[in-house]
Parts: structure tokens; sequence; C-alpha cells
């Protein structure tokens, strides 16, 4: 079965809701409307009720009197209220009767029980001669003693009859009513998602082409314009996303055509002629550099791909020391720095642990201090601090490098950016590692930046804040 649309549920919702509303408020008026004109019968039936007692009971000895003329009103008044008048002794026993009385009114021994204990009983006879009766029967003490009852009965018909009539107008009106807030419902649903519908035509037309377009923003802070906004911001991450990933292609495409295409050369030139065996080998070392420049680069897409897909795990059940992790990286990189006199400094209290993976965060460590290193030039420093400062554990690698630019600085951490210093043919790398070492500090819940100098011209410090481990 097809499921409604919003416009339709809405209407239903609505009609329904609107439905439930109208039959609450129909029986609660029907019952509030009997309880009144019954009430005001009732009222009507004991006021009568006691009139005849009164005028029954005129005898200044409390005797009845026996004609029965004298239990009732003025023929004009029982003609108008179509009045039932019965006499009772205590014990049931019928005395006297108005001249309308007809048949006469029902007493049985449980009314006479309550009547006995003084009670105003007041009851509906369903079935007297053919109709039903609301009848009121009122006790009369003499001396305070139960002596006689005085019954007063009038048909029901013309009462059930108002109460039927106002039924059905109720009804009728509620219909009506129903029928017209149905109508402007579906009307106010549909001018309320009228906004609705040009925003999905203006969705229809953003495509890869325009993703600078937006969706139309009606201008006032409610629920649309916080819809309007919210989309807009999410085609803003959409726009920079695809962004990222358009440069990250063409920069992956371009990192990895440069050594593709200087091993196809240096390959098809030696293919030309017969070498020496010298030659051949230098071939071969040549392509060799440029097959490891290749497995790096690609090592570094499959960490960044891991990492962008949340595969990579960051969470550890013991805290990480950071200081032995560094020193650990330090002793792997001894080789290169003493090759060129560069000296490694660091400094920091042994025990200060981080929350994280331990290969993670080794791998954060390994890409700042060969990024340190790197660009030191020979017989520089490069320095790494290690401290505590507000619940965080602060990593700061220092070197003595050529800087970074003001103009690279906000642009250093993305994706195959290599700034001013790094663009020379001899310096390695694709300028993927701090992209790499962002991604993983933050996905470990800290932060990542980098301090450079103005001027650029007094190295460049990188300072990594991690939670620490409690």
């Amino acid at each position: 079965m097809k499921r409604l649309g919003l416009r339709a549920r809405l209407a239903v919702w609505y009609a329904a809701a609107i439905a439930t509303i109208l039959t609450g408020a129909a029986l609660a008026g029907d019952r509030l409307l009997s309880h009144l004109v019954l009430g005001q019968l009732d009222a009507a039936l004991v006021a009568l009720a006691e009139t005849e007692a009164a005028v029954g009971l005129a005898d200044s000895e409390g005797q009845l009197r026996q004609d029965p003329t004298a239990w009732g009103l003025p023929e004009a008044s029982l003609n108008r209220l179509d009045k039932l008048v019965q006499v009772l002794d205590s014990e049931g026993q019928i005395l006297n009767r108005g001249p309308r009385a007809g048949a006469a009114l029902p007493m049985y021994p449980p009314l006479l029980a309550r009547l006995r204990q003084g009670e105003v009983v007041v009851e509906t006879i369903p079935d007297a001669d053919g109709e039903p009766l609301r009848m009121v029967s009122l006790p009369i003490e003499i001396e305070g003693t139960f002596r006689y009852a005085v019954q007063v009965a009038t048909p029901l018909r013309t009462t059930l009859e108002f109460l039927r009539s106002a039924r059905l107008l109720v009804l009728g009106g509620a219909l009506a009513i129903l029928c017209a807030v149905t109508v402007i419902g579906v009307l106010l649903t549909q001018r309320a998602l009228r906004p609705f519908d040009r925003m999905i035509a203006k969705a229809h037309r953003i495509g890869r082409s325009n993703l600078h377009a937006r969706l139309p923003d009606p201008g006032v802070p409610d629920e649309l314009g916080r819809l309007a906004t919210a989309l807009n911001e999410m085609l803003d991450r959409i726009e920079l996303a695809f962004e990222s990933q358009r440069r990250f292609t063409a920069d992956a495409s371009h990192e990895m055509r440069s050594p593709l295409s200087r091993l196809r050369s240096e390959l098809e030139v030696t293919l030309r002629r017969p070498r020496t065996p010298e030659e051949y080998a230098e071939v071969l070392r040549s392509a060799l550099q440029e097959t490891e420049r290749l497995s790096r680069l690609t090592e570094e897409l499959l960490t960044l791909a891991r990492l962008d897909t949340g595969e990579m795990p960051y969470e550890s059940e013991a805290p990480v020391a950071l200081l032995p992790l560094i020193e650990e990286e330090l002793r792997h990189l001894e080789p290169e720095a003493e090759a060129r006199a560069i000296q490694l400094r660091v400094s920091g209290p042994p025990d200060l642990a981080v929350k994280g993976g331990p290969d993670t965060l080794r791998l954060v460590v390994a890409n700042l201090l060969q990024n340190a290193i790197k660009f030191t030039p020979a017989k520089g420093e490069v320095m790494v601090r290690v401290s505590a400062h507000e619940q965080q554990v602060v990593l700061a690698v220092s070197d003595t490098g050529p800087g970074i630019s003001p103009e690279d600085i906000p642009r250093v951490f993305d994706r195959f950016y290599r700034g001013s210093a790094s663009r020379s043919p001899d310096t390695p790398g694709a300028g993927l590692g701090l992209a790499i070492a962002r991604a993983i500090v933050q996905a470990h819940g800290g932060s990542i930046a980098v301090d450079g100098p103005p001027g650029g011209r007094t190295g460049a410090t990188f300072i990594v804040r991690l939670p620490v481990a409690t």
C-alpha cells in the first residue's frame, strides 16, 4: 500500500485531531445539556411536590383534605405542566390523586424505605402508559414522623425530543465545522509547505557543476529558516569536501605521475642500446628510489584513507607515555641526524601519558621529527619538549631551519601542500605528513598548530596538545 504524502498525512492528522476535539466537546456538551435540562425539570417537580404538600396539608390540625381538587394547582397550571399528582400514606397506600393522575404512579418497597429515611427521590419511570415519566417522591413528616408521601410526575416526551433535536443540531454543526476546518487546514498546509517545494526544486538543480548555489533563505528565524540554514551549511561542507577531493585527486595524480614518468623515461632510454653493467646498476638504483617514493606515497594515501573512514585504532586500554615513545623515534633518526651534524635534544617528565593508540601516536611523532630534521640545515638543532598544561600534554617540536612564511602557515596542514621551502626537487616528501599528523591528533581529541616567527627565518615550532591520561 502506497504511503500518503506529507500534505495528505498532515490533513488526515489535522482532521482526526479536530474530529476528536469536536467529539469530546459534543459529548461533554450533550452531558451538560442533559444535566441542566433534567436538573431544571427535577427542581420544578420538587417545587410542585412541595406546593402540593403545602396545599394538601393546609388544615391546621395536619389532616389530609379528602377533596381531590384540593391536591393540585389551578387548572391552567395543570394543563401547562402536564402534572401527575398522587398522595400515599406511610404504608404506600394511595390516599388521593390529582385530577390528571391517570394510571397510578408506582410505589415499591425500596422507594418506600428511602422515603421513610426522609430522602426526596427523583427517578425516571421508563414506561408508564406507553411513555417515560420523570417522577419526584417527597416524604411528609408530621412531628418528626413519616406520615405521607407526595408523588409528582411529568411526561419526558417533550424533554427527550428537545434533547434529541439538540444532539442533531450539535452533530450537524460539528460536521460542518469539521469540513470547514479540514478544508482550511489543507489550504494552510499547502501554503506552509510551498517554501519547501521551492527548496526542493532548487535542490534538484544543484549538481557538481554548480555546487556554489544555495537554497533560498526565507529570511525568518523559524523552523523553515533554520532548516534552510542547516541545509546551506551542509552544502558548504559538501562543496568544501568535493573541492578537497578534487584537489586531492589532482595532487595525488600529479605526485604519482612524476615518479612514474621518470621511471618510464629512464627505462626507455636504457633500453634503446646496450649498456654496461655499471650503467644498468645505476638505472636500477634510480628505479629503486622512484619505487620507494611511490611506495611511501601509497602508504601515506592509504593511511589518510583509513583516517577518513575511521578505521585507524585510536583508543588504548592503557595510557601511553609520550617521552619514551619520542626517545624511541629519535634513536631511529639518529643516523640521519649524525650524518648532517644535527643535534637532537629532548626534555620533559617521563611519566606524562596521554589517551590514545601507541601506533598512531608514534606516527604523529615520527612525522613531526622527520619534518624537523628534513628542514634543519647541517649543524643545526632539533629540540623536543614535553610538558603539562591544564589537563593537557603539550608536545613542542622546534627546528632551526628556514621557518615557514606567513602566507604558508594557513595551509601548512593541507594535503599535498608544500610550502616555498619544500618545493625544491631535492626535498623529499609529498606534503602528506603534516596532514596525517593533524588527522590523528584531532581524532584523539587534541589540536596541532605551528608557530612561524615573523619573517620566517628562525625556524618553526609545531605544538601538539593531547588530553592527559587520568
